[in-house]
């Protein structure tokens, strides 16, 4: 009997579920069309496609599908979403007592219930100035939309303008017009949308407000002004993802303003900034970061470890800014700056970068802006960062990247450089991205994307270059990609060709029945021969002393990624040396065993040609950086350390010059302790990085180039 009813159970939810399934039609979206041109011609509510559809009340794409329920349960549906608040009312005419939610945007309600940014506005004037959740929205749509003509101080968007635009029309700067209209900004300008347009000379903030500043924290003003981050956040919703300069802020606890602090200096340049306050501790007073000062510099004049001060002061981590107020130790603040020894990485002799030293700009600020999983709020706050890494090992590689451009900001700051950092989370959910900047150059580093098909479009105001690390980024539209590491493939071609021009046989082994880079050598070397060795590294019979000829130079490429086929192979070639010429080639430095277990002595012996984009030779620069490091962030630099150093460094040194990016890209070659910065033009819109070295071991000399 137990079984029976089991069966008709199953049968009755199987035929409800088939019901359930018929309740709605598929609709693909044609371009143009909006949720609510849609529901108009299927006769359902918005709401209605909302349910079957998430997400579909932020964005739909073109070519995509909706399910569109059927009319006659459309009215169930809006029943049943108005249970949840018995005095909300959704319907295709009318919205009446919808409380805003934490999150959602003026933008994100005009397209969900059908709606222009202006009627939203216009039937609720409370939201002109901020959208806040917690407000309550009505809407009648049979309302004819005011036909608006700009007030006196007002500015209506029209389609194609931007922010930057928009300032420079009105003669104010893009600050300006973000501070007076930092409660009506969202991600994007709307069109109709309202702008406030603030006098040019008027300094733009009133009482019970502040007015962000370059380099102001959520952890400063909430203290400043008597209040929790979640307080501030609070009465300024538009903070929660991130401050920016500009923002004007509600900061209405006036009886608990701090008192003004006296910040007294000297008038040399060597002067210690300190604010006449302690913290509640007692143990520490606020320090004023002055101009050059670096994280390491910072940590010696503190008498503590960089990630003691980091601890202590979590948005160093992010950068370092002139005037940011920060926490030291009250016994070692003294009223002159010690000095602090700098490395100066070029020191090695002959400065190969001298040619970028000469024509430094350091009086126009640029922008360098890096794209990774992380908010400067993450990287600044340990816990998140080591939560995040727990969920995925894979993101340490960003953080050892960024800790070694840190290293690139604060060297660039002694040299007076100019720039702002900004950090930009990725976010594969938007396929667009724009930056508005109010610096002239601007580059953007995008390092180690895992698919760069969730590479954004990026548009931007001014000038803006993409710096490619390891992430194969396709250019879009007319923007410029220059790929700073130079790729293996590269590394291969620029070995064999130097083969090429050798008088000597070729012969490739390999432990796969077909070679992996066949095509390419043959290419290059269509008279190559290919000779394939067992599991273990071992040879067939006479196969190679059949091969080998002794008239000529026999060059040996070993096409294998395993230690115990190297050691193998190259025993026997060593057996064979007393017999013929032969010289030992990789066509990637990666291939080589590490030293732990292979010798330099076989090396040497076989006088291995390689490839490489280090200088194997430079191991006082490259030592250099490593100590510099370890005393900064107590570990060893990973491979992401030292490529997040040179190239930011790089790139810092290029934008800061007297002539365009692009220009310095195509007539300047720079080194630095890791890697040659060596650009050629592939095509109209991407520069690769050749600065690869064919190096070879030799028996007396160690390494020498070879071209």
């Amino acid at each position: 009997m137990g079984r029976y009813f089991t069966l008709i159970l199953v049968l009755f939810l199987s035929l409800e579920f088939a019901i359930a399934q018929e309740n709605y039609v598929e609709h693909s979206i044609q371009k143009g069309e909006s949720v609510y041109m849609i529901s108009k011609k299927y006769g359902v509510t918005v709401n209605a496609i909302f349910s079957l559809n998430p997400g579909s009340e932020d964005v739909i794409y073109a070519g995509r599908t909706l399910k569109i329920p059927n009319s006659s349960d459309t009215n169930t549906q809006v029943n049943n979403n108005n249970n949840n608040n018995n005095n909300t009312v959704i319907s295709d005419s009318l919205i009446s007592n919808y409380e805003v939610k934490r999150g959602e945007t003026k933008s994100g309600l005009s397209r969900r219930f059908g709606v222009s940014i202006a009627m939203l506005e216009q039937q609720n004037p409370h939201i002109v100035r901020m959208l806040q959740a917690g407000h309550i929205i009505n809407i009648d749509k049979t309302i004819i939309e005011n036909e608006r003509q700009a007030a006196p101080g007002e500015h209506i968007v029209v389609k194609g303008e931007t922010l930057w635009g928009i300032a420079r029309s009105n003669g104010i700067s893009l600050a300006q017009l973000e501070a007076a209209n930092a409660g009506r900004l969202s991600e994007f300008l709307q069109i109709g949308q309202t702008l406030v347009i603030p006098d040019k000379n008027a300094e733009i903030t009133t009482e019970g407000e502040y007015l962000v500043k370059r380099g102001d924290t959520k952890f400063e003003l909430a203290r400043r002004f008597n209040m929790t981050i979640a307080e501030l956040e609070s009465k300024n919703p538009h903070i929660v993802d991130m401050l920016m300069a500009g923002h004007r802020l509600n900061v209405d606890n006036s009886s608990t303003y701090a008192q003004d602090e006296t910040i007294s200096s000297t008038d040399t340049d060597n002067s210690v900034t300190e604010i006449s306050t302690t913290s509640s501790d007692g143990e520490y007073r606020d320090y004023v970061i002055q101009p050059k000062e670096t994280l390491y510099g910072l940590s010696k004049k503190a008498g503590m470890t960089i990630n003691e001060l980091t601890t202590l002061n979590p948005k160093l981590l992010t950068s370092v800014n002139t005037g940011d107020i920060i926490k030291m130790p009250i016994n070692v603040v003294s009223s002159t700056t010690d000095t602090v020894t700098e490395i100066n990485y070029e020191e090695t002799g002959v400065n190969k970068n001298q040619a970028l030293y000469d024509n430094l700009v350091t009086e126009t600020a640029n922008g360098i802006y890096f794209y990774t999983p992380f908010s400067s709020e993450e990287l600044s706050s340990p816990e998140q960062r080591d939560k995040m890494i727990s969920a995925n090992a894979d993101l340490q590689k960003y953080i050892d990247f960024f800790q070694g451009a840190q290293i690139a900001i604060d060297s660039a700051k002694t040299l007076n450089l100019n720039f702002d950092v900004t950090l930009i989370k990725k976010n594969i959910g938007k396929p667009q991205l724009n930056i508005e900047s109010p610096h002239q150059k601007n580059a953007i580093l995008v390092p180690f994307l895992d698919n760069a098909s969730h590479y954004p479009e990026i548009t931007s105001n001014e000038d803006l270059s993409i710096i490619d690390i390891e992430s194969n980024i396709i250019p879009k539209d007319s923007s410029k990609v220059y790929q700073s590491i130079p790729s293996d493939n590269f590394q291969k071609t620029k070995t064999l060709n130097y083969l090429a021009t050798q008088n000597a046989q070729v012969i490739v082994v390999s432990d796969l029945e077909e070679a992996r880079n066949k095509n390419l050598i043959l290419n290059i070397i269509p008279n190559a021969k290919f000779l394939k060795v067992d599991k273990a590294g071992f040879f067939e019979a006479n196969a190679l002393e059949n091969t080998l000829r002794k008239d000529k130079l026999n060059y040996l490429i070993l096409d294998s990624e395993k230690t115990i086929i190297f050691l193998n192979s190259t025993t026997t070639l060593m057996s064979k040396l007393s017999d013929f010429n032969i010289q030992l080639v990789m066509l990637k430095s990666s291939l080589r065993p590490n030293q732990t277990e292979v010798s330099d002595m076989r090396y040497r012996v076989l006088r291995l040609i390689f490839p490489s984009i280090t200088d194997p030779r430079n191991k006082k620069g490259v030592n250099d950086f490593e100590r510099h490091y370890k005393d900064i962030f107590e570990s060893n630099p990973s491979r992401y350390s030292e490529l997040g150093f040179d190239v930011t460094l790089d790139i810092l040194l290029r934008l800061s010059q007297n002539s365009s990016f692009e220009n310095t890209i195509n007539t300047v070659i720079s080194e630095h302790p890791h890697l040659k910065f060596e650009y050629q033009k592939s095509n109209d819109s991407i520069y690769s990085n050749n600065g690869v070295r064919i190096m070879q071991y030799h028996s007396n000399e160690g390494l020498m180039e070879l071209d």
